[in-house]
């Protein structure tokens, strides 16, 4: 059973995505935007797809207990796609391409459905966890005394390398908050 917005809203995600496509050239020309722009939004949009599913998405109830399972899958997709390696093919290979952007929906919906389900103790495994793995992978772009990626100039992976650390401390402050306010609702609710 979806919700009463469901249906309206259900051509979002394929206008994003078309979007996505039309811009792939200039967001792939440059390290930063491929990886802050466009990885992200990808993802994103599987986050959105997997709220717009809403009670649909209950038939992968059984296999996502606690949420583990698709955090730990959205977790390996995204970790993919921080390596030099993986945003080179994508960029030369059109099936690469193709497979980038499935995987990063794929992660969004995994972490979509997940997130949810999963306590504050495991979302603050996940999420200290993806925030060092992003500030680390941040500061090697930064600091590499060498070109990484054969597409990207090495100037770019500098820059690429700052969004990624500003992502890894916006994430985990924007965790942090969320699980704040959680708290203050827990402890303001109705008493007995």
């Amino acid at each position: 059973m979806r919700s009463a917005e469901g249906p309206a809203l259900a051509w979002l995600p394929g206008a994003v995505l078309a979007v996505l496509a039309l811009m792939r050239g200039w967001l792939e020309v440059s390290m930063a935007r491929h990886m802050a722009i466009e990885l992200p939004l990808l993802l994103v949009l599987g986050i959105a797809a997997a709220a717009l599913a809403g009670r649909d998405a209950q038939d992968f109830a059984g296999w996502n207990r606690r949420g583990l399972p698709g955090l730990v899958a959205a977790t390996a997709i995204t970790s993919y796609w921080m390596l030099p390696v993986a945003l080179d093919i994508a960029v030369l290979d059109a099936r690469w391409s193709v497979a980038k952007v499935a995987s990063m929906i794929l992660a969004g919906v995994a972490c979509g459905m997940s997130w949810p389900r999963a306590g504050v103790v495991l979302q603050a495994f996940f999420a200290i966890n993806w925030s060092a793995m992003t500030l680390v992978a941040g500061l090697l772009y930064q600091d590499a005394p060498q070109q990484l990626c054969s597409v990207y100039l090495a100037d770019q992976q500098g820059v690429a390398g700052h969004a990624l650390v500003v992502f890894a401390v916006a994430g985990l402050a924007a965790w942090m908050v969320s699980v704040v306010r959680r708290l203050g609702r827990d402890e303001a609710g109705p008493r007995i």
